[in-house]
């Protein structure tokens, strides 16, 4: 019926204007009676109670947002002047919050983002995009309206911070007979983003980080796959445990706050505890961690535990980076990969230089480089998005 997404937005956004035309009006009609779904997605739009809905949502901050208010404070302060146009056919899904205010809101007439020569090296932020069963991609992320449509019998809502599932698990001889359907979440170097699944579990993805999961959960085990880093709030379910994989590694939970770090460079895979408790397995290796425990398994295969501070791991969902005499070489994977910038050391003594501090990631990348030179003895020499750190 419809080639995308985008179609229907533009006709249900006339459809609330009352400006269909006649041929409009019978699109919009056999789609409707297409299916069940798309019947009850209209119905839902057009009612008032569900606008209502959507205001209240709005306006209350949840566990993503909040932390989320450290980038916006944060960006007040940037000297770089952006303008953005945003077009209904480029949103790529249904608009609901930001087709009631379509008519009375004024846009650029032409353009992107325009850019101030000499504008500092920033972190994106918020920034993804969601490749669906079907393989149509979504792009998602900052200057995006609120948003919903159908996918796989799930409504699937996204904002500029997260994109969430809500709908019913299948039971019985039902969900047995129904292959699953998977979307892949993907965040590029320099942004973040965040996805609430199906059965309730938050999932905020860091840098260069990619999460592939079923839209809806209905196996014996609620299995999603993490490449990159992954903080994890998992929704308790006894009876159904919560597995995340990772390259030659498998995490199981019932219902706990984690981390998970597996960026191919670092060649290990780093699982730190919040709370609950986690069984960390490779092949026939596993350890149990409690709160303030981490688990690594490292490039030989070998896995260990220890106790930790979990503050520096998952301070990065908190706005912040946070290194304990950390090598410079571990800092700069950590800072190039969220600035996306290219990091050359002149010589190898400098790499092992080590570095105890608190930084804010919504800081332009000078603030962040003056910092790093407090440690002394260097200097960094920024050359587009290439840095060279070099001896004094």
């Amino acid at each position: 019926m419809f080639e995308n997404y985008s179609e229907v937005v533009v006709l249900l956004v006339k459809a609330l204007q009352h400006e269909l035309t006649v041929e409009e009006e019978a699109r919009v009609r056999a789609w409707r009676e297409e299916c069940e779904e798309n019947e009850a997605l209209y119905a839902k739009v057009m009612s008032s109670d569900f606008m209502k809905m959507k205001t209240e949502q709005r306006e209350r901050v949840d566990a993503v947002s909040a932390y989320m208010q450290v980038k916006k404070c944060c960006k007040k302060r940037l000297r770089v002047r952006k303008w953005r146009r945003v077009s209904v056919v480029a949103a790529s899904v249904l608009l609901l919050w930001g087709v009631w205010f379509y008519s009375g809101t004024e846009f650029l007439p032409s353009g992107d983002v325009l850019t101030e020569e000499g504008a500092e090296i920033i972190a994106s932020g918020s920034k993804a995009e969601l490749i669906l069963s079907d393989g149509e991609c979504v792009i998602l992320g900052k200057g995006q309206l609120d948003s919903v449509w159908m996918h796989e019998g799930m409504e699937v809502h996204s904002t500029e911070e997260r994109v969430s599932y809500v709908g019913e698990r299948q039971c019985g001889e039902d969900s047995l007979s129904v292959e699953l359907q998977y979307n892949i979440l993907r965040v590029p170097r320099g942004g973040e983003y965040s996805v609430v699944l199906g059965d309730g579990t938050l999932v905020c993805l860091n840098s260069e980080s990619e999460l592939r999961y079923p839209v809806r959960f209905d196996g014996e085990e609620r299995q999603v796959f993490l490449r990159g880093e992954g903080y994890f709030e998992v929704t308790k379910d006894p009876d159904h445990p919560f597995v995340v994989e990772v390259e030659n590694a498998r995490i199981e939970v019932l219902g706990t706050t984690f981390n998970v770090c597996s960026y191919e460079e670092e060649e290990r895979v780093v699982t730190t505890l919040v709370e609950g408790m986690v069984r960390l397995s490779s092949e026939n290796q596993s350890v149990v961690l409690i709160p303030n425990e981490q688990g690594i398994l490292d490039k030989e295969g070998h896995l260990s535990k220890m106790e930790v501070d979990v503050f520096p791991y998952v301070a990065w969902q908190k706005g912040l980076f946070v290194f304990q005499q950390q090598p410079l070489e571990r800092v700069m994977q950590v800072v190039s990969r969220w600035y996306d910038v290219e990091v050359v050391f002149r010589n190898e003594k400098t790499k092992k230089i080590s570095f105890t501090g608190n930084m804010r990631r919504y800081s332009n990348f000078e603030q962040t480089v003056r910092m790093l030179e407090k440690t002394g003895g260097l200097i960094f020499n920024i050359e587009g998005r290439t840095i060279y750190i070099t001896e004094k």
